[in-house]
């Protein structure tokens, strides 16, 4: 039987400064950003993290699903509440994919890209990904903080229109992988970084994803409000966009929001 994640070993093992003043652990839930969000005004949520062994209605960017079986990966959410000074959000959006490519590898040695906007690739296969969401909730603005990392799945446990493009930790590296130790290490990095917030510069954190950026200079497909634009993914913008160098001529800046980005060979 697959172990649970050991709530004791992390909570005594984190010091973090904001991460992890509160857990949740449950068996199962509907998606750990929404129980994170639901929470009522008077209960603070920041440093709060919740962990689930299976979501019923995991999601990921545009509404797509998250499928994991249960026991066999990470699922967390870690709230971030801001009542005066906020976080910058596009800042945000690049800081967590690095934080959990840093806890990755201190954890298992696996070196993992970043594959715009929001995923966690190991050899072009998705390992893990990241949803933000946020809530206002007078007098302060919460972020819901969602991760996924796979961690002991093997190919049969994908969904079939999956199995080319996902991987897990167990497939990658030869040694036995923890998965709380995994999470331990995801959430101290991601500790790390958000401790700093109040200093976040621009240029070191868009270095920091450039440097683990999957397919720049590639040649892609951008198709956004219904149109498909064909260039080359040439930057990364610090608010969260990409930047492409259009074959029609000239560069043009999409949106996580509003785009897809596929690679074209």
């Amino acid at each position: 039987m697959i172990g649970r994640i050991d709530i004791t070993r992390l909570s005594a093992a984190l010091k973090g400064r904001r991460v992890g003043r509160h857990f949740e652990h449950f068996d199962e839930l509907p998606s750990t950003n929404t129980h994170l969000l639901s929470q009522p005004a008077a209960a603070s949520i920041d440093g709060r993290v919740v962990i689930a062994e299976f979501q019923s209605g995991g999601r990921g960017r545009h509404g797509s699903r998250w499928h994991c079986p249960r026991g066999a990966g990470i699922l967390c959410s870690v709230g971030v509440e801001v009542v005066h000074r906020g976080i910058d959000a596009g800042l945000l959006a690049l800081v967590v994919p690095v934080a959990l490519c840093e806890g990755i590898a201190a954890a298992t040695r696996v070196d993992c890209a970043i594959d715009w906007p929001n995923d966690i690739v190991v050899d072009e296969r998705k390992v893990g990904g990241v949803l933000i969401e946020a809530h206002a909730c007078a007098p302060a603005v919460r972020f819901a903080i969602g991760f996924g990392i796979n961690c002991l799945q093997h190919a049969g446990h994908f969904p079939e229109e999956f199995r080319r493009r996902a991987t897990s930790l167990d497939l990658v590296t030869s040694e036995p992988v923890d998965r709380t130790a995994v999470l331990l290490a995801a959430l101290t990095a991601l500790d790390l970084h958000l401790a700093r917030s109040a200093n976040w510069d621009a240029e070191s954190i868009r270095g920091a994803w450039r440097s683990r950026a999957l397919g720049l200079g590639r040649r892609v497909q951008a198709t956004s409000d219904g149109r498909r634009f064909l260039g080359h993914l040439v930057d990364i913008d610090p608010t969260s966009a990409i930047v492409v160098q259009l074959d029609e001529g000239g560069r043009r800046l999409f949106s996580a929001a509003s785009t897809t980005l596929e690679w074209v060979r």
